[in-house]
Order: structure tokens, then C-alpha cells, then sequence
């Protein structure tokens, strides 16, 4: 904390921080004449002469950029420094001569930052809301506002916002930097990234190659001086990717083997073990299988108070709660994730949109014939019967899928005679028949026709009229860092998703004794992500082409050419109506105040659907999302009303 007005902290604010925030490590104190930094596990950062003190949580993959240390790189470059560190890192400078405290955050928010700023009294931060809540001048007052988004279906990524779920507590934006002064909080982006070591790179096989030297770095770094690692390992491409490398590294250290726990729902529709067995055959490391947490109450009341906020994931942290219990008994003290690896190491399926902005009309035909004659390839999200029809039958309707849109697009934007000649431009091009174009347009309006009966929100109608939330910073600005033609659009990787992901995972990691770390959120693996041209990601078809050739030395041949991602829809749901049937108790008074948000006769209707056997889970998703949220939130509702 910096006080702005003069006064002394507070010892029983002290007190309680150092508290709450034990389990973080040893507290060291920096005192200066406006306050106290407290750093937990690590040492502040001083230079007296320039009057500048640090603090902050990091972990450094690249000891080049972070030789001078934080306060040194500062001293030198000011805030343009962070975009040098390679780096999971929250960080907190008090700049005395300026009167100034600058934060800042890794670009992927894997390390959480939380900030409250009173003008003209004081300014407090720290890795966790909790402490920021223990202090006097602190009121825990729910923001109304934040319900909003968390419990609105999302249609598209929604940008990660500085907002939090306390009207005063905001949290420092990836990607960001903060300059906070006695009257205001002045917010800029840091990050550009470094696409020097990429321009030069031209064949299909530069951009593999140079993936796996960056991801074994990033596993390498992560690995590093640990004496017993863990992984996730659910058997899909990125975990095994992750999996695969760290045990190979081990290996070649002479060190301990790695841990890999593996989550086992009970369902075979979940079921990834014959994919798992394959990566254990190969590199042989210590396995474990871990269930669900079997009393999901208990584990979303942890998850609420470990994290500060309701629960934020539609399957409990059940499952990442059994992981961390597993991992603290055998003394792992890092685990590593290979959680959204495929939001930064794309399918490069965006390469037929591109084919179709050019109006290339024949390799797009060529495009889509690779996808659907890749053999064990089931989109069912285009025909629920794709693996009984035949090879014609899914060409056909995987182009009108892809080309749909478009020319629905061009129906709008043309005159009707316009619009005919094009669709009939294309239906020649693709050898369509008429009666696949109608059955695909009687699909389409029967599609939009029920979309309207679904449910978004489940608002009561006082909640609808409050007013409309406050503008929020967000990161959708981090956009404006990347060129507009480059192929992977930025808020696919740093959305709110994602990074309360990270956040969350952090939380639970410091509390269970390990440190969690994504290799594919690795600065340098990033950046090979957003420049990989499409077409090399697209592998003809396949998908994931930095992946599949890049380490096809290291992957199990059935890894390599899998095609096929696992879909916990049905766990999905059985969640939900567990999680229903286990907590509904517990809000169901009239007076509860999830009812001044909700509309108790919409959240019957969701709840409803989410037990209607003749409903095809498939359907379900957002019912499940919704039902769950719903509840999430009556549940840290009714901690906030006993004083928790």
C-alpha cells in the first residue's frame, strides 16, 4: 500500500495481509515514506539513489531480458522494459521521485494483479482480492455490473476488462502497464511483438522447426531447477505435445521422471485412454489417474474462496482441485498445462475463410476436399449422420457449410440478380446439385427460426432496467499491437475466458504448494503462433501442422495423426444436474439475493431442459453454462451475506 495523504499504514491492515497471503511464501517487507511493499516468496527489488522499489511475483523464461533486474530495466527504459521480460510476472514499482506506482502484468495474465485506488488517500495492491478486502477502508460491495457478462451466453470472445466482481477492486489488464498517481490511473499497452526472427522464414517446414526449438525452450525454462514435475495428460495434442517434450528433456537430464495425471469422468463418451496408454508406451512416465472431486458442493465453496469470485469454468474445478490434491501428496512442485494450447497453435482452418475473401474458388474446393477425405474425420457439427454419408454427400455439405455465410452476405449486399448469378458461379465451381443448395437453405432458416427460442440470459426484469455498466479498459486494445493481416487474430488467445483461467489455476496452484505453467503461453511460442501463415497451420487438411511436424520426433504416431478432439457435452450435463441437485437447497428462499438478478421462472426453464432426457445433450450447452453460472453465483452471493 502507498498512502497519498500522509497517514501510516495501518499495523492491522499489515497484520492481515501478511495473513491471508501466507501460503504465497515468506514475507519480506520494503517500508518507504509513503507505506510498504510486501513481497511473498521473493525479495523487493531497491535502488536507492533513484528512489524506485519493486515487488512482484515472477518467473523468468529468459534470463537475457531480466539480467538488470525489474527496477534496473525500469531505471533504464522505463515502462517499454516489460515487453523484454519473457515472463509469467504481476509487478508493482514505487517510483518516489515521481510519486507514482506502476504495475504491470505478463501479456497472457497467467499471474494475477489486483489493484484498489482511492484519489487522494491511497493506493493498495496484491496478488489476491482477498487481502485488498482485509483492509479497513476496503467495503466488499458486490458489482451488479459484472453480473452482466458472467451470466450472458457469449456468441463470440469477450476482451478480458479491468473490472472484477467488487465495485472497487479493478485488476491490471495483460499486456499492460499502469501509471497510478494521487488523482488518477493512467492505463497504456506494453506489449508489441517481436516478429523479426519470423519475416525471414519461407518454407512449410521453417515455421515447424522453429516452433519446436521455441516450445522446447519454453518447457526447458519451466522445468528448470524443479525437483518433481507434473503434467496434465488428457491425451490430445496439446497436453501430449507437453507431456511428450518434458519427459524427453527429463530424460536427457538424467532426472526424476515426470508425473502425468490423467482425469478419468466414469464416462466413455470422455474416454481418452487409448491415447494416453500410447504416450505412456513411449516415454514412460510416473501415471496417475485422479477423479473428480466426488462432492462437487465442497469444491465449488474451495474454488469460491480460493479465487475470490464465483467459480468460473461449466465443468466444476472438481477436476483441477483432485490434480492439485494428488500433486501435493506425491511433491510436485510444478505442473505443467497444456490448457488452450490450440487458441495459439491453430487449426489454421481460418486459411478457406481467406480462400474465400480472394474468391479463389479452386483451391478453396481443393481446401475442403482435404478436410472431409481425412480418414476418421467425423464433423458432426455440420451433419450429426457425417460418418454414413457418402464421400460425395459430405463434400457437398461441408462447402455449403463454409460457403454458406458468404452468400448469405452477398444476398444482402446484391440485387437479387447479382445474388442468383453468383450462387449459380459457385454452385458450377463446386459441382453442387440444386437439391443440396435447397436442403442447405431449408436448414439454415429452420436453424435461425429455433436460434430465436433459445435462451441468452436469465435477467429477472428489475435487473434488466438497472443501467447500463460503465465503460471498462479492456484488451481489446491489445489488437491495435499486431498487424491487421496477420493470420491469428489476438482476442482468440487473450480473452476473458483464458485468462481467468490462468488466474484461477494460479490461485489454486499457490494454495495446493505447486506452480502452475503454460508452455504455449510462452512470450516466444506466441509469437510463432500469430505468424505462422494459415496454410502451413491448415497441413492440407489435418490441422495443427506446427504441431504435427514440428514434433512428429517426440509425439506417438497415433498423436500425430489424431483428428478427433474429446466433447464433454454429456459430463457436461451430468455436472450440471448434479451440481443442481446438490446445492439447489441452498437457494431456494424466496428472499435469497440471487432472486433480485434472476427470473425464477427462466432459471425453471433452464433447469428444465438441463434434466430433459428427450433433449439431445448436444443441445444442452448453454443451458448447462447457464444453469451452472446461476448457481455459482447464489453460492458466492450467500458467502458475501455471512461475512465471508
Amino acid at each position: 500500500m502507498i498512502r497519498f495523504d500522509g497517514r501510516a499504514i495501518s499495523p492491522a491492515d499489515m497484520a492481515a495481509i501478511e495473513h491471508l497471503l501466507a501460503h504465497r511464501g515468506l514475507v519480506r517487507s520494503q517500508f518507504v515514506e509513503q507505506g510498504v511493499l510486501l513481497a511473498f516468496g521473493s525479495t523487493p527489488e531497491v535502488n536507492t539513489d533513484a528512489a524506485v522499489y519493486a515487488v512482484a511475483d515472477a518467473i523468468s523464461f529468459d534470463h537475457t531480458g531480466a539480467k538488470n533486474g525489474i527496477v534496473g530495466n525500469y531505471i533504464q527504459k522505463g515502462c517499454s522494459s516489460f515487453n523484454q521480460l519473457n515472463a509469467d510476472f504481476a509487478v508493482a514499482l514505487w517510483d518516489a521521485r515521481r510519486q507514482i506506482l506502476v504495475f504491470a502484468r505478463d501479456i497472457l495474465g497467467v499471474k494475477p494483479l489486483y489493484y484498489v485506488h482511492q484519489p487522494g488517500l491511497f493506493c493498495a495492491f496484491a496478488t489476491e482480492i482477498k487481502a485488498l478486502l482485509a483492509i479497513g477502508e476496503v467495503f466488499p460491495t458486490p458489482n451488479q455490473h459484472k453480473f452482466r457478462e458472467y451470466l450472458t451466453w457469449p456468441k463470440m470472445y469477450v476482451p478480458y476488462s479491468s473490472e472484477t466482481f467488487y465495485e472497487t477492486v479493478s485488476s491490471v489488464l495483460p499486456g499492460h502497464y499502469l501509471q497510478v498517481s494521487s488523482s488518477n490511473v493512467q492505463i497504456e499497452t506494453y506489449w508489441k511483438p517481436d516478429f523479426s526472427r519470423i519475416s525471414g522464414l519461407k518454407g512449410a517446414d521453417d515455421y515447424p522447426t522453429l516452433f519446436r526449438e521455441d516450445f522446447t525452450k519454453a518447457i526447458n525454462s519451466r522445468i528448470l531447477g524443479k525437483s518433481r514435475v507434473g503434467s496434465h495428460l488428457s491425451g490430445g495434442l496439446d497436453s501430449s505435445s507437453v507431456s511428450c517434450v518434458a519427459q524427453h528433456l527429463l530424460t536427457d537430464q538424467n532426472r526424476p521422471a515426470l508425473h502425468t495425471f490423467t482425469i478419468d469422468t466414469g464416462l466413455a463418451s470422455t474416454d481418452e485412454s487409448a491415447y494416453v496408454q500410447e504416450v505412456i508406451r513411449q516415454w514412460n512416465p510416473v501415471y496417475h489417474t485422479v477423479r473428480p472431486e466426488s462432492d462437487v458442493l465442497p469444491a465449488i465453496l474451495e474454488i469460491n474462496h480460493l479465487f475470490d469470485r464465483p467459480e468460473h469454468f461449466i465443468i466444476p474445478s472438481s477436476f483441477h482441485l483432485s490434480v492439485s490434491i494428488k500433486a501435493r501428496q506425491i511433491g510436485c512442485d510444478t505442473i505443467l498445462t497444456g490448457h488452450d494450447g490450440d487458441s495459439v497453435i491453430t487449426t489454421g482452418f481460418d486459411y478457406l475463410d481467406q480462400l474465400i475473401d480472394k474468391e479463389d474458388w479452386e483451391d478453396l474446393e481443393r481446401a475442403c476436399q482435404q478436410i472431409v477425405s481425412q480418414p476418421n474425420r467425423n464433423l458432426v457439427y455440420v451433419s450429426d449422420k457425417w460418418l454414413s454419408l457418402s464421400d460425395r454427400a459430405k463434400f457437398e455439405k461441408y462447402v455449403l457449410y463454409i460457403v454458406g455465410a458468404e452468400v448469405v452476405k452477398r444476398f444482402k449486399g446484391q440485387s437479387l440478380a447479382m445474388f442468383l448469378r453468383t450462387l449459380n458461379c459457385q454452385q458450377q465451381q463446386f459441382n453442387l446439385s440444386a437439391a443440396s443448395i435447397l436442403t442447405y437453405c431449408t436448414k439454415r432458416i429452420g436453424d435461425k427460426l429455433s436460434h430465436r427460442a433459445l435462451i441468452d440470459s436469465a435477467f429477472s426484469p428489475s435487473f434488466r432496467q438497472l443501467s447500463n455498466p460503465v465503460s471498462q479498459p479492456t484488451t481489446e486494445g491489445l489488437s491495435a499491437c499486431i498487424p491487421t493481416d496477420n493470420p491469428v487474430p489476438v482476442n482468440q488467445i487473450i480473452n476473458t475466458t483464458n485468462v481467468l483461467c490462468n488466474e484461477q489455476l494460479d490461485h489454486i496452484g499457490a494454495y495446493y504448494g505447486h506452480q502452475y505453467t503454460f508452455p504455449f503461453f510462452d512470450k516466444r511460442v506466441v509469437e510463432v503462433g500469430l505468424a505462422t501463415p494459415s496454410w502451413v497451420s491448415f497441413d492440407q487438411g489435418r490441422g495443427r501442422g506446427l504441431i504435427r511436424h514440428g514434433l512428429q520426433s517426440v509425439l506417438p504416431p497415433a498423436i500425430i495423426n489424431r483428428l478427433t478432439k474429446t466433447n464433454f457435452v454429456e459430463y457436461g450435463n451430468l455436472s450440471a444436474q448434479q451440481l443442481y441437485q446438490a446445492t439447489h437447497e441452498q437457494f431456494t428462499s424466496p428472499s435469497h439475493a440471487i432472486w433480485e438478478v434472476i427470473d425464477r421462472s427462466v432459471f425453471d426453464k433452464i433447469s428444465a431442459i438441463v434434466f430433459n432426457t428427450r433433449i439431445p445433450v448436444q443441445q444442452k450447452t448453454r443451458y448447462n453454462w447457464l444453469l451452472s453460472r446461476i448457481i455459482y453465483l447464489s453460492l458466492w452471493l450467500s458467502t458475501l451475506s455471512k461475512g465471508s
